[in-house]
C-alpha cells in the first residue's frame, strides 16, 4: 500500500496562493472602480467643453448682434 505523506510546505503555500488570488480580485476591482471614475470624469469633461464652447458662441451672436 502506497503512502501519501502531505509535504508540510503545501499549507504555506497554499495559503499565500489563497492571499494572492484574493489580492489579484481586490486589484481588479480597484482597477475596475477607478476606470468607471475615469469615464465619469472624462463626460463631465467634455460637458463642460460644449457648455463652455455654446457659451462662446453666444457671446459671440450677442457681439455681432450689438455691432
Amino acid at each position: 500500500m502506497i503512502e501519501w505523506h502531505v509535504s508540510p510546505m503545501i499549507d504555506p503555500l497554499f495559503a499565500r496562493a489563497q492571499l494572492a488570488i484574493e489580492e489579484s480580485h481586490t486589484l481588479r476591482a480597484q482597477k475596475k472602480s477607478l476606470a468607471d471614475q475615469r469615464d465619469d470624469q472624462l463626460a463631465e469633461l467634455r460637458q463642460s467643453v460644449r457648455n463652455s464652447a455654446s457659451a462662446r458662441m453666444e457671446i459671440k451672436a450677442h457681439r455681432d448682434n450689438s455691432t
